[in-house]
């Protein structure tokens, strides 16, 4: 990337010429080589080009030479040196022709956030470097270019009616002048124009504009004079500066001199709590990208609240004599009422923008979890306020504090993230270390919590599958499947149903990913167009399709609609009419056979309801015995427990010897097609500890017997994740890690080794999945999905062991 070193490097070795490593820019130099908005028609064009390796410190040298690494390097690696070279010239010199218009125009109109423009001096790179980034944006994937696209308006947007200094504006300009440029001298990698977008990326934009407007006054409050139209909300955090205690104090009551030693604990907790609301709105925001429409309607509430208040917020000021300000220039409420119009309509607009997308939010929360926070928030509430009364009423405040008004008048202060004015907070503070402590930080644990129980909330999902959809899920088990798809008739499944009602899909939703459990199952010839309405579905419901342990029938149809796929497992299938056991590859499991005949072992064929009482205890004991060995319990999703077993379509093999001793039990799922038994697929697997080695042999063996009478072909099924290690992926690489973590447990590459005896034909089984940066969730859903109860604690011991 040799031009993005050579900017870098000139950005460095000008900072170095003109004002050292340790020094400022010198103004004469500012001046002369920095471009101002009349320099455009006063002569100095070159200041157009200077300007940009210029830097006004050493921070902001650094700042420069970092953006210009990051935006041009990717710039570079996408469009080549000789193109980014152009689009960098051409965003610079387009930047600074519209933000000269902006300036000259705005100042003529009478505009006084343009006309403080006029005099400003613009150093650096940045505007030509996100222009170029912009541009070269053109080039690249119609899903990263739209990522790469909001993520930076977004940003630059956000400073600009936050902060609003010259700077961001020309940054705002230079990357709408390149996106236009990009538009025209770069040929675009699929869609040039996007003009419709899902549901997911339209949810996703607007958690975006939420969580922009929830940070914005944070930054306005961090920066230096900030003058865009909505940096006066920066006063809900500044207004908590306690430089104002000792003028309060002056008119207030003799007590607030003793106690203004405990005022810095109290500026401390202003501050956090006027941090709350943007808290809460990113918590919208989080909801609102996975498509909560309880999380919408908070936000529009929230933001016409923030709308009203901010209507009365400078009244409120103006009403205790305090003057509002924006930048150093103080406002009186009649003449301000143009640079406050925005402050009071962008959250207005934003709550309407909401209520008039409200289609693409259609995720019902948890009803018990809703029930629930709505009875732990107003007992939090009521727990803070009747806390705070006992310590303000302990600590002597009846006498000190205007009596029961100062308590009434001091709780709204504690739990509101109001700005109130110092006057009014300096009259009301409780003396005392405990009532002091609470009025200071109780409000900001109080919205923590009920932030944490909001969001936990928004996170949660109504279950739509009832009895009615397991009975039609199991009909549609029975015209058509794959080995797994008896599985999907499990416990903790939901089923999504095709619209003619001839397929569905059974899924598990995790970090919100929905994880099939193999294939689709009804009618085969339905298949393909139900698989695109099932991603219509994810879409809608805010999910990342997961296709897990599919077969090539399934994951062929996927690869040309853009999924790629990673193997986890090879099943292993067997021809049991072609199997006679002869032969010195047979040798181990004729060897059990023979062990078997002599301890007098014979299998026995029933389904769980037919087991003695005495024999159903035995396989119990069996399996508690294994499960309390593992560090881990049994795991669910494709692998079947106990529980599984009580099926009556499950047919049980048990090695039982001449006493009635159960030495092993293993399991067989039915495949079913056309309403007939076709395959049997095998799922439990369980050995007494004092077994006859070759058991599990025995018991597959006599399998392969009883099942050739009716059917051609078994399956071994596949060993969960014991191939994943193969993968070349992130995914791969996050499977990888949990079967490494599972294998000193559960073993998987040593059940697929030991079937491996059996001389089987494989079939690879597939995830499939669509968006690279959905991965790290796949990873974990995957694990959600084997491990759903397992605790932190309990998987951290097994990490550190593994």
């Amino acid at each position: 990337m040799p031009f993005s070193t050579a900017v870098l490097v000139l950005i460095v070795l000008a900072h170095a010429a003109t004002a050292g490593f340790t020094g400022r820019l010198p103004q004469s130099i500012a001046g002369d080589w920095g471009f101002q908005q009349a320099d455009l028609l006063g002569g100095q064009w070159w200041n157009v080009i200077t300007t940009m390796f210029l830097s006004s410190n050493t921070a902001s040298m650094l700042l420069a030479a970092a953006t210009s690494a990051v935006l041009l390097g990717l710039a570079e690696s996408t469009v080549g040196t000789r193109r980014t070279a152009a689009l960098f010239l051409a965003s610079q010199l387009a930047g600074v022709v519209l933000y000269a218009a902006m300036v000259g125009l705005g100042s003529r109109a009478g505009l006084e956030w343009p006309a403080g423009m006029l005099g400003a001096t613009l150093l650096g790179p940045f505007a030509a470097s996100a222009g170029t980034l912009m541009a070269a944006s053109q080039a690249i994937s119609v899903l990263w270019r739209r990522r790469l696209r909001v993520l930076v308006m977004a940003g630059v947007l956000m400073l600009t009616v936050y902060v609003g200094h010259a700077q961001h504006v020309f940054i705002l300009v230079a990357a709408l002048a390149g996106l236009i440029l990009g538009r025209l001298l770069v040929p675009a990698v699929g869609q040039g124009v996007v003009r419709r977008s899902t549901s997911r990326e339209v949810r996703t934009n607007l958690a975006l504009v939420v969580a922009v407007f929830a940070i914005g006054p944070v930054a306005a409050a961090a920066a230096h004079v900030p003058v865009g139209p909505l940096a006066v909300l920066r006063g809900w955090i500044t207004s908590q500066d306690i430089s104002g205690v000792q003028a309060g104090c002056v008119n207030a009551m003799a007590g607030c001199h003793g106690s203004l030693h405990d005022f810095a604990l109290l500026n401390s907790g202003g501050h956090v709590l006027a941090l709350m609301p943007m808290v809460l709105l990113l918590v919208c925001a989080e909801g609102l990208r996975r498509g909560n429409r309880l999380a919408l309607w908070v936000a529009v509430y929230l933001h016409l609240v923030i709308g009203v208040v901010s209507a009365v917020y400078f009244q409120v000021f103006a009403g205790f004599g305090v003057p509002l300000r924006l930048g150093r220039r103080a406002l009186s409420i009649n003449e301000s009422v143009w640079e406050l119009l925005p402050v009071v309509l962008v959250p207005l607009v934003i709550a309407a923008l909401l209520v008039m997308l409200r289609r693409h939010f259609s995720i019902d929360p948890d009803p018990a979890l809703r029930r629930r926070s709505l009875v732990v928030l107003p007992v939090l509430l009521l727990a803070f306020v009747g806390l705070y009364a006992v310590a303000w009423f302990a600590e002597g405040n009846m006498r000190s504090s205007q009596g029961m008004a100062g308590l009434l008048a001091s709780i709204p202060r504690m739990v509101l993230p109001y700005p109130f004015p110092w006057s009014y907070v300096a009259a009301v503070y409780p003396h005392g270390f405990f009532s002091a402590l609470l009025f200071s930080l109780g409000g900001s644990v109080l919205w923590l919590l009920s932030a944490f129980s909001i969001l936990a909330v928004f996170l949660s999902r109504r279950t739509q599958t009832g009895p009615a959809d397991a009975h039609k899920a199991e009909q549609l088990v029975r015209r058509g499947g794959d080995s797994l798809s008896w599985m999907t008739l499990w416990a903790n499944n939901e089923y999504w149903f095709n619209a003619a009602g001839t397929v569905a899909v059974a899924y598990q939703a995790h970090s919100g990913v929905a994880v099939t459990v193999g294939g689709p199952v009804g009618s085969a010839r339905d298949y393909v167009p139900a698989m695109d309405e099932f991603l219509d579905f994810c879409a809608r419901e805010s999910l990342t399709p997961c296709f897990y342990s599919v077969t090539a029938a399934v994951a062929d149809p996927l690869l040309e609609r853009g999924f790629r796929s990673i193997v986890v497992a090879q099943e292993t299938l067997l021809d049991v009419r072609g199997m006679n056991f002869k032969g010195k590859d047979w040798q181990n499991v004729r060897t059990a056979l023979n062990k078997a005949a002599k301890l007098g072992v014979r299998p026995l064929w029933c389904s769980y309801s037919q087991l003695t009482s005495g024999q159903r205890t035995a396989v119990q004991e069996i399996s508690e015995d294994w499960v309390s060995s593992q560090a881990l319990p049994e795991l669910g999703f494709t692998l079947g427990g106990l529980e599984e077993l009580k099926d009556p379509n499950v047919q049980l093999c048990l090695a039982v010897d001449e006493s009635g001793h159960i030495h092993a039990v293993t399991s067989w799922l039915p495949v079913f097609s056309k309403g007939e038994v076709v395959s049997w697929t095998l799922d439990f697997m369980r050995r007494n500890p004092v077994a006859f080695n070759g058991v599990m042999e025995y018991l597959i063996a006599q399998a392969v017997y009883y099942f050739a009478e009716t059917v051609e072909c078994i399956s071994l099924s596949g060993s969960p994740l014991a191939t994943s290690g193969e993968q070349d992926s992130s995914l791969g690489r996050i499977l990888a890690l949990l079967a490494r973590t599972l294998e000193p447990v559960y073993g998987f590459a040593s059940l697929a080794n030991f079937k491996q005896r059996f001389q089987p034909r494989h079939r690879p089984l597939y995830l499939m999945y669509q968006d690279p940066l959905s991965l790290p969730a796949m990873g974990r859903a995957v694990g959600e999905s084997y491990m759903p109860n397992v605790s932190v604690r309990t998987l951290a011991k097994v990490l550190r062991k593994s």
